[in-house]
């Protein structure tokens, strides 16, 4: 008897599943955790994102958003390593680069099918003609439960100031959890409190963006869209819990 149309196919996703090697989940974030270093590539010379202090140490937003990941990955905002890049092609010829925070615009012809894909948004820029440019982190495409954490990264520090949990009140041991995103450390494969312990070390992304592009910073950029959105912005935490 013939194979009806829904099993002919499968029977052919399942031998192309057989054939075609799939990408091994967790393999990166196996490598980071092993080497218990984030490498991350950001710039050299941009104020207020990531720029090198005379001392070799990097400051700015896209630096603190790397902090952050390693936080939650790795439980120290320390253990990262910066890499001053130039070009997505950079990233692309060295493979100890976990991922680059380097004002890169979401854009298709950025992304690389089968080697690199973006993350979540993490600022609205304005562009040419009125436009606004969508920045977000560029990930290599080997790991789906690293691009998992990142992005839930990125929104943890959201949630973090819609419910007003600042870096003082996290690193309080008596503070009433009632944040539901300490509870999703297993859905991530991290340990529990890992929102907490981060928001800790680095601040929510009210209080990152204060300290690196606000009116005490070299060059201040009111926040603008970059805002949440219930106070008239662009930013809107998704749903941890």
């Amino acid at each position: 008897m013939p194979l009806r149309p829904v099993r002919r196919l499968v029977v052919l996703v399942f031998f192309l599943c057989v054939l075609v090697p799939g990408t091994q989940a967790g393999a990166r974030l196996d490598a980071i955790r092993q080497h218990e270093v984030l490498v991350c590539g950001v710039a050299a010379q941009d104020p207020g994102f990531a720029q090198r202090q005379p001392d070799g140490r990097f400051q700015g937003l896209e630096v603190d958003l790397c902090r952050a990941v390693a936080a939650a990955v790795l439980g120290s905002s320390t253990q990262v390593r910066f890499v001053a890049l130039d070009t997505v092609h950079e990233f692309l010829d060295d493979p100890r680069i976990d991922l680059v925070f380097h004002r890169l615009s979401w854009a298709l012809t950025r992304e690389a099918p089968g080697q690199l894909e973006f993350g979540p948004v993490y600022f609205f820029e304005a562009g040419k003609q009125g436009r606004l440019e969508p920045l977000a982190p560029l990930l290599r495409s080997d790991d789906a439960d690293f691009s998992r954490i990142v992005r839930w990264v990125v929104h943890a520090l959201l949630e973090a100031e819609w419910h007003a949990i600042r870096r003082s009140d996290a690193g309080r041991a008596d503070m009433p959890l009632s944040w539901p995103a300490d509870d999703t450390g297993m859905a991530l494969g991290l340990p529990p409190g890992w929102a907490r312990r981060m928001v800790a070390q680095v601040g929510n992304y009210a209080e990152i963006y204060e300290r690196n592009l606000g009116p005490g910073a070299q060059q201040p950029l009111p926040r603008g869209p970059n805002r949440l959105w219930r106070e008239g912005g662009l930013m809107v935490p998704l749903l941890l819990h």
